[in-house]
């Protein structure tokens, strides 16, 4: 039996990539999109992007879909969550700007603001200072 939590963060992901499909209107939408991540030390070890869109011109989008309740997350913990989502993002933006020599719009989807105060000023800057856009998809 699958936890609840994991449950809502599949129902999320599918509804964020379904709604993608129906309203872009440039480039090619491909959810699960698998790239070779070769030009990391672990050579045959791949990625999935989550939304990526191609041929929008000479670039490409990136988007991370994660189903974090910040909220939840103990102040501790934070800074590690944030630097794993950095992390990831960056892995797939490496193969297209240092393979492919293509320039990349990466972001990451979320699915609500923290109600906490001053917590989504924290975790759009600190995406935001590397690069990241982030995306509040509910508010």
């Amino acid at each position: 039996m699958e936890p609840l939590i994991l449950k809502r963060g599949k129902e999320f992901h599918k509804k964020v990539q379904e709604d993608w499909r129906n309203t872009a209107k440039n480039g090619d939408i491909f959810p699960e999109h698998t790239i070779p991540l070769s030009h990391l030390k672990n050579l045959g070890k791949s990625g999935r992007i989550d939304i990526f869109v191609d041929d929008i011109g000479d670039f490409v989008s990136i988007v991370e879909i994660k189903s974090t309740d910040w909220d939840k997350i103990k102040e501790k913990n934070l800074q590690k969550l944030l630097s794993s989502h950095r992390r990831q993002v960056w892995k797939y933006i490496n193969k297209y700007l240092d393979i492919d020599h293509i320039d990349v719009c990466p972001g990451i989807i979320y699915p609500s603001e923290p109600k906490t105060p001053g917590l989504k000023l924290k975790i759009e800057k600190y995406l935001n200072d590397y690069g990241l856009q982030v995306v509040w998809y509910y508010d």
